[in-house]
């Protein structure tokens, strides 16, 4: 038996590996005494069986497989270039440890397959978990989770997060039960449908008071997560990009970074690392070392009815109201005078800003305002010069589902300079779901491209 401690300041998690198997989580919970015996907590995780069962129970291990007798749902399928499912038997090979890092490195000889668990900390109170699989011959991958931590037996209460447009982010609330928990995001986006995230809830756990562990899937393209409880009474989280994500044959493969964090101290106990953590791990320094500033929308005020003069009396009532930044939003672009129309044309409206943007910009400035601007860079309109000269890039078929009129390309158009030196904001709305897209390498391309734009503009991109 191997055993790997990791502790901060909020939790220790117990890794363990018998025999060179899977290792699987001991213990994942409040800080255990520094001198608590591993081996025999451990051994107190062994449960009994009855009648009618194997003659052990399978671990809930970091990434159960198909073919070693786990009873709920694997955290890994694939098959090979046949389409025969693969059925792998990992040996452990290699623990790389630190004082908060593991890493696991496990083989499959026969199959070729190679399986990397990697367990690090984030920030205090956090920590990173992510899953790596290697072939040695081409394979169809149909899902791979990050690594598998089982629920506590005291925390029967799953807490999620979903919605819709106005009313997103809305709690909901069950207990595990004989049925698993299934949710998949196939929009392709972190939309207010799914948040890909959840917790499970000690009874009488409260936001102040209470065992609390948390999960979350750091992806924001489609996901899949499975809260399940076994027929034995044990329980299991997963999260993975969403099932198909990976639709050509390949030999590297990984999942998103899964965070995770429990509290004694309820579901603030929780929150707060993981707003830690986007603070300070995840926004840009520069904007953490000034006060964010309050913007002002002009949608509203004239939605595609674009006139400068009137656009400047907005900016000044704006600025006398305290805002700090002014947004132009939609209908600066192409012929755009509806939604319908001029999604991809990104070349100033001159019958609209017949001087271009820069009178605008130069009195949202003299207000004492930063200038945004809205685009929507992955869109198109079929009714535009770049779908009429370039069908070819759009994703899905002719035939799919339009969403306000837009489909979505293999391309992120640039801004021909417009935002050079004067924006510091795009506002970026990703209206149309990525339904067309689900293939986890066209997402990546897809958000790879919009970096690229906001480095080139040096500019912040805010998505909604």
């Amino acid at each position: 038996m191997q055993v790997w401690r990791l502790d901060d300041s909020a939790q220790t998690i117990i890794v363990t590996s018998i025999d060179n198997n899977m290792a699987f989580i001991a213990y994942w919970g409040a800080v255990l005494p520094e001198h608590e015996d591993l081996t025999q907590l451990v051994n107190a995780q062994v449960r009994d069986v009855t009648g009618g069962m194997i003659d052990h129970n399978t671990p809930v291990s970091l990434c159960p497989v198909e073919g070693d007798a786990f009873p709920g749902m694997p955290a890994l399928m694939a098959s090979d270039a046949a389409g025969i499912a693969l059925m792998p038997c990992f040996t452990l090979q290699q623990a790389h440890v630190k004082k908060q890092s593991l890493e696991l490195i496990y083989l499959d000889k026969a199959l070729g397959l190679t399986y990397r668990a990697n367990i690090n900390i984030a920030i205090d109170g956090i920590w990173q978990l992510t899953s790596h699989l290697e072939s040695v011959d081409d394979i169809q991958l149909h899902w791979l989770a990050a690594p598998i931590l089982p629920c506590a037996d005291k925390a029967p209460r799953v807490l999620e997060f979903g919605g819709r447009w106005c009313g997103e982010f809305k709690p909901s609330e069950r207990s595990f039960g004989p049925s698993a928990l299934v949710r998949e995001n196939r929009t392709g986006r972190t939309g207010h449908e799914h948040f890909p995230g959840l917790m499970t809830l000690a009874q009488g756990a409260n936001y102040c008071q209470g065992d609390v562990y948390a999960w979350h899937y750091g992806w924001s393209g489609g996901h899949k997560m499975v809260a399940e409880q076994l027929p034995d009474g044990r329980r299991q989280v997963q999260f993975g990009h969403v099932p198909h994500s990976y639709r050509a044959l390949a030999k590297t493969f990984s999942s998103a970074p899964q965070y995770i964090a429990f509290s004694a101290h309820g579901i603030n106990g929780v929150s707060v690392p993981l707003q830690k953590y986007v603070r300070e791990q995840l926004l840009p320094s520069s904007m953490m070392q000034k006060p964010r500033p309050v913007h002002y929308n002009c949608w509203e005020a004239i939605y595609f009815d674009h006139d400068v003069e009137l656009l400047k009396d907005l900016a000044t009532r704006a600025a006398n109201l305290g805002a700090e930044r002014f947004v132009l939003d939609d209908g600066w672009f192409g012929k755009r005078d509806d939604d319908t129309t001029s999604l991809g044309d990104w070349d100033l409206d001159t019958r609209k800003y017949p001087h271009g943007l820069t009178p605008l910009i130069e009195h949202v400035q003299s207000c004492g305002m930063g200038f945004g601007l809205w685009f929507e860079p992955e869109m198109v309109n079929e009714e535009s010069n770049l779908y009429k000269a370039h069908p070819q890039w759009v994703l899905g078929r002719a035939s799919q589902t339009r969403g306000r009129a837009q489909l979505l390309t293999t391309l992120l158009s640039t801004l021909n300079g417009i935002t050079t030196g004067c924006c510091r904001l795009l506002m970026w709305p990703k209206h149309k779901p990525y339904t067309a897209c689900y293939h986890v390498y066209e997402q990546h391309l897809l958000m790879w491209k919009l970096n690229r734009v906001a480095l080139a503009a040096h500019v912040l991109i805010m998505a909604f």
